[in-house]
């Protein structure tokens, strides 16, 4: 089956310029000169070749054929003689496109695609045999009257030389058929139509050599000689003409007249045939493109959401002393258990730096160089009859890569009670980053928390609105909740109020601000708004790495698009209406970005919307995508299953093992790991040892151990992946 995808780029290859390539369900290709748009049909039943020379035809009337007026000819005149001009400049600027014109003609027409295969082709009209001998066959048989209308079709240089040759062309078809109609009976000898019954001959150029298309489509023998004429057998490759089929036309006086001199009936034919090919019942195809994002209106900044923060649990006013003190000593509570994390989370950070400055030091050596240095080391003097190895040498080894760090947290409704223990993974995190001097921001995406009826039909004031744009719901934001440039007071202050705000989510007698609650999982959003962080991230910290971590714990929110809205729709003044993919089935989806020019087809599908988006941002970014997924042994099986079967069994074993899972491009990310949805965010574990009696045996406490120890890293999974990533 051909790829289609293929062909679009191809034709992109073909064009050389910032041309858009579209596959539609339209009867012939067009193209827009203003919007630089080819549209191509669906083409289902072309043959490789075919296709190949139906993209590399249509990319010449795009690059060659200009838009506007076609002067007075029969828009068929102009074709033929436009045909000929661009598809003889495509095979001079790709000589590899030769070979595809030959055969794809040759299989057209040994498909009758020109209507004309059983006829003989001196019936035919001269503007046929034109079109036929520039599609392929230079046995066509011209007069020596005619053969010059042949010789002003090879050497057309402009459009406007073709505009020209069109008219002049048809004026002579005209005065030539009128003669036709005239005649009721043989003339004489010395008539004029008689005149045009010369010896055929086989046209030439101005300089005396045959025709460019004998060049590019036949072989060595001769072709300006008649078959007949030949000293070996014509080429088996070269379409024959010829036929015994009974002739078209009528006859008058004895003589045989061809069909109507100013039409042409195998473009005509070849038109109506080349519709042949197309798929009537393929799907639409609909191509969508990333909006231009402006961050200032869907960051939520960190110095606001700490005054919120500050605001709600310690400057509100409550109805009574005691219950100010009754939440008062609830927060207490919660501080205390942070600090208590803190406090144990500090040994397991400082020796996964050190892991780290470790890993990187190798990286960097193994990277090194070894040269000398000109100066004589002393030390090496006494083999001087021996080697020529005595000068001094310098190590030199290159720094290693200045590396950032943006995350996206999950802050959806089902993460409420794995929100703390995931919040302390990126604590342990955010700590590491610190002490390594490693730039970071930390991003909530979130969504479905309100809903401004007013503004809703306004769209999202941050995400540009036309139709075909990928568009996020008007309510969508990110929550700037940390960042490396706050101080370490600041830092320290957000973080404390955070662990609150999730402490309190999580039910524990403390009432949650409502403007941060949790809400839905538009992560496909965020990683729509990822290139804009960080190029601004870019511009204020020193980074040539970015690593990019998402943590989720389930699929992110169906992707939607902009379409124009009905004009029978009038509850809203909005000029465009959002939709899921996922609600168009008989559609299929291609995502491009103007900024690279990439194009590529994406799943619709809602359970593979993570795995779509993150994987196109990949191929279009430089950043290192990370996957970190909470979830339980049951939803990572139904997942793997769903995309990635063949890695079903090595994953079962390693999450029961390890109690986690790595993936490495499976899943869109160049590597996702998956953690359990339970008790994954403290430092360490408590040794616990079973005993009967008083006495532990050996096999328990070796068991408590192993245990023990490897929870240590275990429960650092965000952390040791950031790690292996960028070390």
């Amino acid at each position: 089956m051909i790829n289609q995808e293929v062909k679009g780029t191809l034709a992109k290859l073909l064009a050389t310029e910032n041309l858009t390539v579209e596959h539609r369900k339209v009867s012939t290709a067009c193209f827009d000169v203003e919007k630089r748009l080819l549209i191509l049909p669906i083409w289902k039943t072309a043959t490789e070749t075919v296709y190949d020379l139906l993209v590399g035809h249509e990319v010449g009337h795009a690059l060659y054929t200009p838009q506007g007026n076609w002067g007075n000819a029969p828009k068929a005149f102009v074709n033929v003689i436009e045909d000929a001009r661009i598809e003889r400049m495509m095979k001079v600027t790709y000589p590899g496109l030769r070979k595809s014109f030959f055969e794809g003609y040759k299989q057209l027409w040994d498909d009758d695609f020109f209507g004309v295969k059983h006829d003989d082709p001196k019936t035919l009209s001269l503007i046929d045999r034109i079109n036929l001998y520039f599609k392929g066959n230079p046995s066509m048989p011209f007069t020596a009257d005619e053969a010059v209308w042949v010789k002003r079709t090879a050497e057309t240089k402009t459009f406007e030389d073709v505009i020209k040759l069109a008219e002049d062309l048809y004026e002579y078809a005209c005065k030539k058929q009128e003669k036709i109609d005239e005649i009721s009976a043989p003339e004489s000898d010395d008539s004029e139509f008689q005149a045009d019954k010369q010896e055929e001959v086989t046209p030439t150029t101005s300089d005396g050599e045959k025709g460019d298309a004998e060049e590019d489509w036949f072989t060595d023998d001769d072709p300006t000689k008649r078959p007949q004429e030949r000293e070996v057998d014509p080429d088996l490759d070269t379409p024959s003409y010829t036929s015994d089929a009974p002739k078209i036309g009528g006859t008058m006086g004895g003589e045989q007249f061809p069909m109507d001199e100013t039409e042409s009936v195998t473009d005509a034919a070849l038109q109506e045939s080349l519709e042949t090919l197309i798929d009537d019942n393929a799907k639409e195809w609909i191509y969508l493109n990333l909006p231009k994002i402006d961050l200032k209106e869907i960051i939520q900044p960190h110095d606001q959401v700490q005054k919120d923060l500050q605001e709600w649990y310690y400057e509100r006013e409550y109805p009574s002393e005691d219950h100010a003190e009754y939440i008062k000593s609830n927060i207490e509570y919660a501080l205390g258990k942070y600090k208590e994390f803190k406090k144990n989370a500090q040994k397991s950070v400082n020796y996964l730096v050190k892991q780290f400055e470790m890993k990187k030091s190798a990286a960097e050596y193994r990277r090194s160089a070894t040269s000398k240095t000109g100066v004589i080391d002393t030390n090496k003097l006494f083999k001087y009859k021996l080697t020529e190895d005595i000068f001094k040498k310098v190590t030199i080894v290159p720094e290693g890569k200045n590396h950032g760090l943006v995350m996206f947290i999950d802050w959806s409704g089902s993460m409420q009670y794995q929100m703390l223990d995931t919040l302390k993974q990126l604590y342990n995190l955010m700590w590491f980053c610190k002490k390594a001097g490693i730039p970071f921001r930390v991003y909530a995406f979130q969504n479905g928390l309100s809903y401004d009826f007013e503004h809703d039909q306004e769209g999202h004031p941050g995400f540009e609105r036309e139709k075909n744009l990928l568009a996020p719901t008007r309510d969508f934001r990110l929550v700037e909740f940390f960042s490396s440039r706050q101080n370490s007071k600041s830092l320290e202050k957000s973080m404390e109020l955070t662990f609150l705000q999730v402490f309190a989510m999580g039910g524990h007698r403390i009432s949650a601000d409502p403007k941060y609650n949790l809400g839905g999982t538009p992560l496909a959003e965020a990683i729509m708004c990822s290139r804009e962080i960080v190029d601004l991230l870019r511009k204020v910290e020193n980074i040539t790495k970015v690593t990019m971590i998402c943590l989720t714990d389930g699929e992110s929110n169906p992707i939607s698009f902009l379409t124009p809205t009905p004009e029978e729709v009038t509850w809203t003044t909005d000029k465009f209406k959002s939709q899921y993919l996922c609600h168009h089935r008989n559609c299929v989806f291609f995502l491009r970005d103007p900024k690279t020019g990439y194009s590529r087809k994406i799943n619709s599908d809602p359970y593979n919307t993570t795995k779509e988006i993150v994987s196109y941002f990949k191929e279009i970014t430089d950043f290192n995508w990370v996957g970190i997924r909470i979830c339980s042994k049951a939803e990572l099986s139904r997942l793997v299953r769903f995309t990635a079967p063949e890695i079903f069994g090595r994953v079962e074993e390693q999450w029961r093992k390890h109690r986690f899972a790595s993936i490495k491009t499976e899943m869109g990310y160049h590597e996702s790991f998956y953690m359990p949805d339970k008790n994954n965010g403290e430092g360490t574990m408590e040794l616990e040892v079973k005993q009967k009696g008083e006495v532990a045996t050996r096999a328990e406490l070796g068991r408590a151990f192993k245990k023990h120890m490897g929870s240590k890293m275990t429960n650092k999974t965000v952390l040791n992946a950031f790690i292996e990533q960028i070390a």
